[in-house]
């Protein structure tokens, strides 16, 4: 059972990190607005309705009147493990269930002459995995449900220097609410059978934290556009986390769970950490091939090198610690076009390819990241000079990936030096995901 005091210990630990995990897996979202998802997010140069607040605020100093964008866009995930084959020829497995996340994007803006201010609620941060099958799942030692959300509330005022130019400031008001479970197990008896023992959970809501957004928008010719688009990095520091422990074990073990528990201080633990979102920065340019047909391209820079540790206070030794994850700054490629068939329709398109933050050894469970190649497409339909209707379709294509390399499953140095040569609770073996994303807006011109 000491193996159990062990796991125990390290089950805090995990499950309030896994907020960061979950973000730091690269699951960014960055689909604010039915329209600029519809263009690939490809949308910085060009930032014609409310959802310029997340993506170029400068947008606003080109719009006119003031007006009330509305957006939904549902996310639904899968992913799929399989593990590594085992020496006797099988392997594990494991899916998700069927989940569907409702992503915001409320917007609302003012022109005021050469003075436009507005403000956004949008999520650009998030998602959730749940596997099916708790009780046989093998990587339920690290999570087999959790669920994060990260709002940005985003008041802004964009001025207009001149007919061409205009330039943006404002603040980003961010908090983040995080679910996590996960269970934990132990091998008793000679045959070295595993049983669940802990059930673990975790909740916990940051404080709000403020930081800076800018952008320029210049109107270089009567074709040609740059844009520019910077939220600044953030850091989340939740301070009353609440960690549950449940003890489920069966008969035999249930004394002594309830005393490994006890020795930990009780069922119940209240603890802190800081969660790390990266920058994003966007270079874009616009161009207007014909009176009717406009593309766009987007570079976005993530910094996610801001993310290479989590540090957990418990106010408890035997439960504070520090896990790496060095992640890498990574860009992503953003192309939009659109094309208006007449003066009420217009049909758009998009690709992206999205290169993945996390280093093979932090792949897990919680959130498992990828590479990634998305398309889209979409319709606008004007239906008078105030009501604006938008639909449109994302598939997010992750490229297969696993973290056994050479026969041998990828670790950080930390991981090696504390478990030996395994077994690791995180599972040697291959993940493929897909996500589609659909999305709605309503715009309504005053």
């Amino acid at each position: 059972m000491e193996g159990t005091k062990r796991l125990l210990l390290i089950a805090g630990v995990v499950c309030l990190l896994g907020t960061g995990t979950a973000l730091g897996a690269g699951f960014n979202i960055y689909e604010a607005g039915a329209k600029a998802t519809a263009l690939g997010g490809a949308f910085t140069a060009t930032a014609d309705d409310g959802s310029a607040i997340f993506y170029n605020p400068a947008g606003l100093a080109f719009l006119e009147g003031s007006a009330l964008d509305l957006n939904l866009m549902p996310v639904v995930p899968t992913a799929e493990f399989t593990g590594a084959v085992q020496p006797d020829g099988s392997h594990a497995s494991g899916k998700t269930v069927d989940q569907s996340f409702p992503i915001p994007g409320v917007y609302y803006y003012q022109n005021s002459g050469d003075l436009t201010w507005g403000v956004g609620i949008c999520a650009p941060f998030g998602l959730g995995v749940e596997w099916e099958d708790p009780d046989n799942w093998i990587g339920r030692a690290v999570s087999y449900d959790v669920d994060l959300a990260t709002i940005y509330i985003t008041p802004a005022l964009a001025w207009k220097v001149n007919e061409d130019v205009a330039l943006s400031l404002g603040v980003d008001a961010a908090f983040t609410e995080i679910e996590l479970n996960r269970r934990m197990l132990t091998d008793f008896g000679g045959g070295n059978a595993s049983y669940d023992v802990v059930d673990v959970q975790i909740e916990g809501e940051s404080k709000m934290n403020f930081t800076p957004v800018a952008g320029a928008m210049i109107k270089a010719t009567d074709k040609l556009t740059f844009g520019l688009m910077y939220h600044h990095e953030k850091t989340l520091q939740i301070d009353d986390g609440t960690l549950e422990l449940a003890n489920i074990a069966p008969a035999f073990l249930e004394a002594n769970v309830d005393a490994l528990i006890a020795g930990l201080g009780g069922t119940e633990h209240e603890g802190s950490t800081e969660l790390n979102l990266p920058h994003m920065l966007s270079l874009a340019v616009a161009y207007q091939l014909t009176e009717k047909a406009r593309v766009e391209f987007d570079a976005v820079h993530f910094g996610w090198s801001h993310f290479e540790e989590l540090r957990l206070d418990f106010g408890n030794e035997d439960l504070n610690s520090t896990i790496p994850e060095h992640y890498d700054d990574v860009w992503q490629l953003r192309f939009g076009a659109a094309y208006d068939v007449n003066e009420k329709l217009t049909l758009m398109g998009g690709y992206v390819r999205d290169e993945s933050p996390q280093p093979t050894a932090s792949m897990s469970p919680l959130l498992p990241d990828a590479n990634r190649n998305d398309y889209s497409i979409g319709v606008q339909y004007r239906l008078n000079d105030r009501l604006t209707l938008t639909g449109t379709y994302m598939g997010v294509n992750f490229e297969e990936r696993t973290n056994v390399v050479g026969g041998t499953q990828v670790v950080f140095p930390d991981e090696e030096e504390e478990y030996g040569s395994g077994p690791y609770p995180n599972p040697a073996g291959s993940y493929d995901s897909y996500a589609d994303i659909f999305g709605i807006g309503i715009g309504y011109r005053f």
